[in-house]
């Protein structure tokens, strides 16, 4: 009788559904833990560009190389990393099934999941983006400095360098069709959120000289662009000038500014700062 009443009970408990976490259970614990002062995270500008020492002239940053190898996954690891290694050491340990399941990957404990993250911190320490030791069987990893150069990571700003914010709404909101947005974004459209970041307000962005100043191709920061616009998140301004040596005789000019929850970023670009009455 004893026995057929433990049977009986433990079918009742394989039988009750578990309280799991879900994503965003996961990334709102990550963010909550980071404990930050202002809702964003600070970016050096140095991922999306730099300029060359010896020669003055811009070079891409490490975003370039993450765009051109297609990858999403790493890129959307990375900035979650930055966003919970809040203070020194700079480090997360972590298990990869927590990183999964925080990235939305599906079945998060699956060895494929669990896969998928591994290979992505090892792609980000060859990017010399990230360190990557051992804590308890987990993965204990530590940010580098952004501009890829393999130096150890400090607080931006605290040398004067520049920086760019990153709204905490990346991992905190979504559009109203469900999913957050760090989730939804397409890699164009990630890297361009990024750009218009480190822009501000109502910025130029040609796309035939992506590839010069940001080391991205002209169609992918066109399919960024359009991303953004169509999901409500940058608005367009297009306007027209004469243009003496043109066919006909104008050429438009597209400007561009973040709109809520991503922007605005509160400060003019620099070309419009520049500009005769603050645009050109």
């Amino acid at each position: 009788m004893g026995h057929g009443t433990l049977i009986g009970m433990t079918t009742a408990v394989e039988s009750t559904e578990l309280p799991v976490a879900s994503t965003e259970d996961t990334v709102d614990y990550l963010i909550d833990g980071a404990r930050r002062r202002v809702p964003a995270v600070p970016l050096r500008r140095t991922f999306l560009q730099q300029h060359d020492p010896t020669g003055g002239h811009i070079v891409p940053g490490p975003l370039a190389t993450l765009v051109a190898a297609g990858d999403l996954t790493g890129l959307r690891l990375y900035l979650l990393l930055l966003a919970r290694a809040s203070g020194e050491p700079w480090n997360v340990h972590l298990p990869a099934a927590v990183w999964a399941r925080a990235l939305g990957i599906a079945l998060p404990t699956s060895k494929t999941a669990t896969s998928t993250i591994s290979k992505a911190w090892l792609r980000l320490v060859r990017h010399l983006l990230v360190q990557r030791g051992r804590y308890k069987r987990m993965a204990d990893v530590t940010l580098l400095c952004e501009d890829g150069s393999g130096l150890p990571y400090t607080a931006p700003g605290a040398s004067g360098e520049s920086y760019l914010r990153i709204p905490l709404a990346l991992w905190r909101q979504g559009p109203d069709e469900g999913g957050r947005w760090y989730q939804v974004l397409t890699l164009p459209e990630l890297a361009v959120l990024l750009i218009a970041r480190g822009n501000g307000d109502h910025f130029r962005l040609p796309f035939e000289v992506a590839p010069t100043w940001y080391g991205l191709s002209a169609d992918s920061v066109a399919r960024g662009v359009r991303g953004l616009h169509r999901h409500g998140l940058l608005s367009i301004d297009k306007t027209f000038k004469k243009a003496p040596l043109s066919p006909v005789g104008y050429t438009a000019e597209h400007r561009y500014t973040l709109l809520a929850p991503m922007g605005p970023v509160g400060k003019l670009s620099r070309s419009s700062r520049l500009a005769p009455g603050g645009a050109s």
